[in-house]
């Protein structure tokens, strides 16, 4: 039996719209076409579907039966063709990731590495930044997707955890703290503090960690980058607060680095991108690639 597609959209077409001159208006065909290819699938089946007089149509009780099977059957293969169209779309674009620097230059890395292997089609480019312009650069549309630490997230936005991860103390390799087993905040009492300027997300969870410690926050030296605060280190200048991911720039030979407990205190990594506003399904992709592969760059902050 060789049934076509056109031939079943052709007799639910006749169906649905009482006619072989409707039929073939939808299909942009003419009204014998349509007669040809439902008398040819008729002839398939080794039955007739619809009886046919001069002026109107009349489905056969075998046609009403053979007609919501070949609805299923168009669906099936409708649903089908949108799945593979949407498998293609994945494989091609262009998509956008606006990244702080530590996030950029640490964690997307390897996780993109290996987006890239599944979709070599796909481009994405990484918008590396200051964490506090992630956010613009997501509702502007200047990027697809957004990751970092943020304060809050506006309602213009959605959100989704990526990782958590500690803050940590890196210090000089000489230092005591490298033969501690453990490092809690209330150790930090009388280190020169080195830590992000003030409006820095990470300013004020090191600012609530030394505050549960009864001490202070009294900076020996405020920086804008994290790696700016571990070369100071390396110079001797003092012990840095930064994320765990930072510690992926420092070299092990002149520093060291320990997660800071009691209290725990642990920063939250978010994807984000505009509400209301379908991703392409390139991004999509990329979105779902980083939510399954989020914890590819989780780093040692426990040295």
């Amino acid at each position: 039996m060789n049934l076509t597609v056109r031939q079943l959209r052709a007799f639910v077409l006749v169906v649905q719209k009482g006619s072989f001159t409707g039929a073939g208006r939808a299909m942009h065909l003419t009204q014998s076409a349509v007669s040809i290819l439902v008398r040819d699938l008729e002839e398939a089946l080794g039955s007739r579907l619809i009886d046919r007089t001069t002026r109107s149509i009349a489905v056969t009780a075998v046609g009403q039966e053979f007609f919501a099977s070949a609805q299923r059957i168009l669906a099936d293969i409708e649903h089908a063709v949108g799945n593979v169209d949407k498998l293609i779309a994945k494989q091609r674009g262009r998509v956008v990731v606006a990244a702080p620097l530590i996030l950029s230059s640490t964690f997307l890395p390897p996780v993109l590495a290996a987006f890239g292997r599944l979709h070599p089609g796909v481009d994405v480019l990484v918008l590396d930044s200051l964490t506090d312009q992630v956010l613009p650069n997501v509702r502007s549309g200047v990027a697809d997707l957004g990751i970092g630490t943020f304060r809050k997230t506006e309602a213009d936005l959605s959100s989704a955890l990526l990782f958590k991860e500690p803050l940590v103390a890196v210090y000089p390799k000489r230092h005591a703290f490298s033969r501690a087993a453990r490092l809690a905040w209330k150790d930090l009492h009388g280190c020169s503090i080195l830590t992000l300027r003030s409006g820095s997300v990470f300013r004020e969870l090191t600012q609530a960690g030394l505050a549960s410690a009864g001490l202070p926050l009294e900076p020996a030296f405020e920086a804008t980058y994290s790696g700016t605060l571990i070369g100071w280190v390396k110079a001797g200048l003092g012990v840095a607060i930064v994320p765990a991911h930072a510690t992926a720039l420092a070299d092990e030979r002149s520093v060291g680095w320990k997660r800071l407990e009691k209290p725990a205190i642990e920063r939250e990594v978010l994807m984000v991108h505009r509400a209301g506003v379908s991703l392409s399904p390139a991004a999509q992709a990329v979105a779902e690639h980083l939510l399954t592969n989020s914890t590819r760059g989780a780093l040692d902050s426990g040295k």
